[in-house]
């Protein structure tokens, strides 16, 4: 595995963290402009508009998040925008573009929960092919094991630990994420009352567990200690806890709300 794919001139290169994250973006915005029940919501203006302010939020709340969870690792004012060695926090990013889309639906008028449902619906497909970055550069990488499926780096670029065998967690959530796609796929697809919100809040729940599981057999997160309620889980996988009650919240809301969301399905 190697975190450069290939140099350009100079210090310039292709990182296989960014490559993979353009690739997994590609496939989505296919997907998305081909997404008939997105475009009842929105112009292609609208879809251009949401895909910049999706990238940009995302971009300053999963490095932010990083950040401020991995201060060792800030040597240099260079190492606080260096986001194409790895280094971006996927729940931090979601947090920021859920809240600055947010805020650009209420100023638009539009609907926020029957757009954050179609959105939510490809996500886990971009983190799924973006999850592979991270194995690459060698970033999110897994504790040591003895297991036959264990990875070893020997890049000396490569963001984990060299020589030793390790957990391919990056993997193991690429795959969990996989499947949460698929999920939300048959949700959209044959579930016939949908209504407003529930795929948005099954998203939340889904991409909650994957982080706090997948977190027990990660190298480079710290465990808290000093907290009787939660130690030995990691800020992620408490962070990754409250997402999943919010999800819970909002999928009980939206499909028990007395006034009854307007119900709507993608196939009609």
């Amino acid at each position: 595995m190697s975190p450069i794919l290939f140099h350009i001139y100079g210090p310039i290169s292709i990182h296989s963290f960014g490559a993979m994250i353009v690739f997994g973006a590609v496939i989505t915005l296919y997907l998305l402009h081909r997404d008939q029940p997105l475009h009842t919501f929105i112009s292609d203006d609208q879809l251009a508009t949401i895909v910049q302010i999706s990238f940009f939020s995302g971009m300053i709340g999963g490095r932010c998040w990083f950040l401020i969870t991995n201060q060792s690792m800030i040597l240099s004012w260079t190492d606080v925008i260096a986001v194409w060695s790895g280094g971006l926090s996927i729940l931090g990013a979601i947090i920021a573009t859920i809240i600055a889309l947010s805020v650009y639906f209420y100023n638009q008028n539009l609907p926020a929960l029957p757009i954050l449902d179609r959105l939510a619906l490809y996500a886990p497909l971009l983190q799924s092919i973006s999850r592979f970055g991270c194995f690459f550069a060698g970033c999110c990488y897994g504790q040591t094991t003895n297991l036959p499926w264990s990875i070893i780096y020997k890049h000396p670029d490569s963001l984990a630990p060299l020589h030793i065998a390790l957990h391919p967690t990056q993997i193991y959530s690429s795959l969990f994420l996989l499947s949460s796609f698929i999920i939300l796929l048959c949700f959209d697809r044959y579930y016939r009352n949908q209504k407003p919100g529930q795929i948005i809040a099954l998203y939340l729940i889904l991409i909650s567990l994957e982080r706090f599981f997948v977190d027990f057999f990660r190298g480079d997160q710290e465990f808290l200690t000093s907290c009787n309620l939660c130690t030995n889980l990691s800020i992620q996988q408490i962070l990754a806890l409250c997402l999943c009650i919010t999800g819970l919240i909002i999928m009980i809301f939206v499909t028990l709300y007395k006034n009854k969301a307007k119900v709507y399905n993608s196939n009609k």
